[in-house]
């Protein structure tokens, strides 16, 4: 039970980064670079941007499931031995 805890910890770790880089992206649109701001169609691919947003949103969701899911097992395994 231990392991799925981990992995479910690292997952939701690693969601939450590629979220913050997904984050930055957007933040990041309209930024003057150099002298002048570059158009945002030109400095980001919203698409894919997006996509990384919901796919992290997705991770942590499932990876906060699988922490839960895991939880519950151990408790109810001390339940039974206790």
């Amino acid at each position: 039970m231990i392991d799925a805890l981990q992995t479910a910890t690292a997952g939701m770790t690693r969601a939450i980064d590629r979220l913050g880089t997904a984050a930055q992206t957007l933040a990041a649109i309209g930024t003057p670079v150099g002298d002048a701001a570059l158009p945002p169609a030109v400095q980001v691919d919203l698409s894919s941007t997006v996509a990384d947003l919901i796919e992290s949103r997705t991770s942590f969701a499932l990876n906060a499931a699988v922490a839960r899911t895991a939880d519950r097992m151990s408790g109810q395994l001390l339940d039974i031995k206790a």
